[in-house]
């Protein structure tokens, strides 16, 4: 999986560790700041920062999903790197919302 910063590619082969030092690193850079993981053209996971928090959304095919918690640095590396191991968990201790595009 791809892994991308404010549109710069930090990672072709995504591991937890690029997951980590990539969120982590959003503050640094300021408001607005992005990183997205692709899976597929039609499959990612995405998180934007700004100074009240982070927003995370996933895509799924055609579906497009928003979780709008009050979310953490730790909360969006764990979404990640569940996102990467494709595992169930993504689904069920986040809140989604379907997002309209």
């Amino acid at each position: 999986m791809q892994l991308e910063v404010n549109e710069e590619i930090v990672a072709r082969k995504a591991n937890g560790t690029d997951i980590d030092k990539a969120i982590r690193g959003l503050k640094d850079q300021g408001d607005d700041s992005f990183a997205i993981l692709t899976m597929f053209e039609n499959s990612f996971i995405q998180t934007v920062y700004a100074a009240d928090g982070f927003g995370l959304e996933y895509k799924r095919d055609d579906d497009l999903f928003g979780c709008y918690d009050d979310l953490k640095e730790d909360d969006v590396i764990k979404a990640f790197v569940y996102y990467l191991d494709r595992d169930e968990r993504l689904k069920t201790e986040f809140t989604w919302e379907p997002v309209e595009y």
